[in-house]
């Protein structure tokens, strides 16, 4: 008699897939399912490292089959909910770029990073409206909406989209469009991941090579006198304009300009994305009554180079992030921001910025918002970086203080892809959208996914 060999569901997935699926004691896990974000842990059953579609197919079937839920990442940038004891479906190694410069559109892999589409798109004169660094995922960035230092003009990056390639909960690999399933389209622009793991996009493309952009750095001190102008300045400026202000703790480390190591500092960083970048110039004159700030990036760049105007790290590190709309720069915002973020307050933030909205971002038309029903005037990030243990007790501590003394100038409305860990709760999520939309978004959730298979996300659930 011929013994039958019993195959492990595990076995029987690897099997199938083209890359690979690790478990606790593979050591390839720990890297396979670690966050940008290295404060961020977790801990999945299984991390399947996807070289295509098929591969997303099969672990999505592999996962419904064993009752698991689904988590998706691909740089591991806005992590929200740890994919413990679930399928972690690693999108990284899919990095495929296509354009049509024709078209003016560009398609990319659900890994592929903005620095994976710049030098495919820049040789043909066009840009996408990546965010604050080109180190994230164009897929993430977009599903939870896409903001960036082109939106005042050209609106949400998930607005661009044409078409997605998707699987859904029940392991099928379908197409959305305007033309096709087209509600699930509209639910995948701003959704969150909520209603299919997207393997692919396809979005449009803006002829744009230059912009006008920089900051101007202002020692702390000097905080009350820069946000007072501010508040005046920007709701003056056109859509072609975005701008915000930002107060920087700096490490003394040699990746910072000489001038700005070690210190606390105060930026207004702004970018022009007119038809004529040297016309940027002209926004800037305002700012001549500040005297002479510690440094001035100011000047036209190419659209490439933006990363310069955030400076966001690209290392992996350990930190929180807190995000707020806010209404208004009143003079009582003002100083609350001083009073927390100025001099003598001991702030543990290595940011904390205030960035512009208005313009195309208020005209969502019939595409979804994933931002509240665009009242606010201003989103705040703050970032705080865990440099030392026992620093995130005092970072939280911190942004607890910051929240209320806030409290009187924000909306109550969030950002998705903004909340980040222990905030992106079940209210601050739904706070992202209309009540109209949300009720659209709940329904789609019932129909595409309603066993919430995909729930290690800022999560929809099902109305069931």
């Amino acid at each position: 008699m011929i013994a039958l060999t019993h195959i492990s569901p595990i076995d029987s997935l690897r099997a199938r897939l083209q890359g690979d699926a690790f478990t606790s004691g593979d050591l390839e896990f720990a890297p396979a399912s670690q966050a940008w974000n290295l404060s961020f842990h977790q801990a999945p059953a299984v991390v399947v490292m996807a070289e295509d579609a098929l591969d997303v197919r099969e672990a999505v079937r592999f996962a419904r089959s064993q009752g698991l839920g689904i988590g998706v990442m691909a740089t591991g940038h806005g992590t929200s909910a740890p994919a413990d004891g679930g399928v972690l479906i690693n999108t990284s190694r899919m990095t495929g770029v296509s354009v049509d410069p024709v078209a003016r559109t560009a398609r990319v892999e659900a890994g592929a990073k903005w620095s994976h589409v710049l030098p495919a798109i820049a040789p043909h004169g066009l840009a996408g409206l990546l965010g604050s660094t080109s180190d994230v995922g164009v897929v993430g960035f977009t599903m939870g909406g896409g903001i960036g230092w082109l939106g005042r003009k050209f609106g949400f990056q998930a607005a661009t989209v044409r078409e997605a390639e998707v699987v859904t909960a029940d392991g099928e690999l379908i197409h959305a469009s305007a033309e096709e399933n087209q509600d699930l389209f509209w639910g995948l622009g701003g959704g969150g991941g909520n209603f299919g793991i997207v393997t692919a996009l396809t979005f449009g493309l803006f002829p744009l090579t230059h912009v006008y952009g920089g900051n101007l750095f202002y020692p702390v001190e000097q905080a009350p006198e820069v946000l007072e102008l501010y508040a005046r300045w920007a709701p003056m400026l056109p859509e072609e304009m975005s701008t915000g202000v930002a107060f920087l703790n700096l490490p003394p480390l040699p990746m910072v300009p000489e001038p700005l190591r070690g210190k606390s500092v105060i930026a207004i960083r702004a970018v022009f994305s007119g038809a004529v970048p040297e016309a940027g110039a002209l926004h800037m004159h305002a700012w001549h009554v500040m005297g002479a700030p510690i440094m001035d990036t100011f000047g036209v760049m190419p659209y490439t180079a933006m990363d310069a105007i955030s400076m966001d790290p690209t290392d992996p590190m350990p930190g929180i992030q807190y995000s707020e709309m806010i209404r208004e720069l009143s003079p009582a915002t003002i100083a609350a921001l001083v009073e927390t973020e100025g001099v003598g307050s001991g702030s543990p933030l290595i940011m904390l910025e205030l960035r512009q909205l208005g313009g195309a971002y208020a005209r969502t038309g019939s595409s979804l918002s994933a931002m509240g029903t665009g009242e606010a005037g201003y989103i705040l990030n703050a970032v705080g970086a865990i440099f030392a243990p026992g620093l995130d007790e005092a970072i939280k501590a911190h942004l607890a203080t910051l929240a209320e003394a806030l409290t009187p100038a924000v909306t109550g409305e969030s950002y998705l892809n903004f909340l980040e860990a222990d905030y992106a709760t079940a209210d601050r999520v739904r706070a992202s959208y209309s009540a109209e939309d949300w009720d659209r978004l709940v329904a789609l959730k019932d129909r595409y996914d309603p066993q919430n298979l995909f729930r290690f996300n800022r999560n929809i659930a099902p109305s069931r």
